[in-house]
């Protein structure tokens, strides 16, 4: 941030998913081309012409990404580019140690995320007892801060409790999710404060 500008900043964490195949040139070749395309001029510059750079400048962790790569021959007998093993850092060979101590490895929270709205409203209706409907539901993700306010781009805000799957344009939502709802539903003082409406048992008629 402090060599390009804020406006290129990506956060305090990077979250990088990995899915893993055999690209052969020249598809390696076009991808890189596109994707360095794709960034700002004077990045290109900088990766353009990489020897004229500083040495502080290439140097700096925050822009490295190291990853290991251990050539293999797969079970199916097929012949991959490359093949890259995730082991536990107890696990790590000694002959890798040294240079795995360059690594930053950030735990991501097991929470596995697998309801939709309705499933989460109709979940916490059976164990509150009142009616919850999709408005109510919706202004209390953005009220507890787990989804992004009216007009703001979709993303996920925190992934304890619900996550944005972009190919499907949908949020998820995880049983943490449903538990801190119930928790904080379960009595009529604390219904209405976060709603804003006083809450209707679902065996009202």
């Amino acid at each position: 941030m402090d060599v390009f500008g804020a406006e290129y900043a990506l956060g305090e964490k990077l979250s990088v998913p990995l899915q893993l195949s055999g690209f052969r040139d020249p598809g390696v070749l076009g991808s890189r081309k596109k994707l360095q395309a794709s960034l700002p001029l004077d990045v290109q510059a900088v990766l353009t012409r990489a020897y004229e750079a500083s040495a502080d400048l290439l140097a700096d962790p925050t822009y490295m990404m190291r990853v290991a790569f251990i050539p293999a021959v797969p079970a199916s007998g097929r012949s991959p580019d490359v093949v890259s093993y995730f082991v536990r850092p107890d696990e790590v060979p000694t002959e890798l140690e040294e240079t795995l101590d360059r690594y930053v490895i950030l735990t991501k929270p097991a929470a596995r995320h697998n309801s939709i709205a309705t499933q989460v409203i109709k979940e916490v209706q059976r164990r509150t007892g009142f009616k919850l409907n999709t408005n109510q539901h919706a202004q209390l993700t953005r009220t507890l801060g787990v989804r992004p306010e009216r007009g703001e781009p979709d993303g996920t805000l925190d992934i304890k409790y619900v996550e944005y799957i972009m190919s499907v344009k949908r949020y998820l939502y995880s049983q943490a999710w449903i538990d801190l709802l119930v928790e904080k539903l379960s009595t009529p003082e604390g219904f209405e404060e976060l709603t804003g409406a006083p809450p209707v048992r679902i065996d009202t008629t």
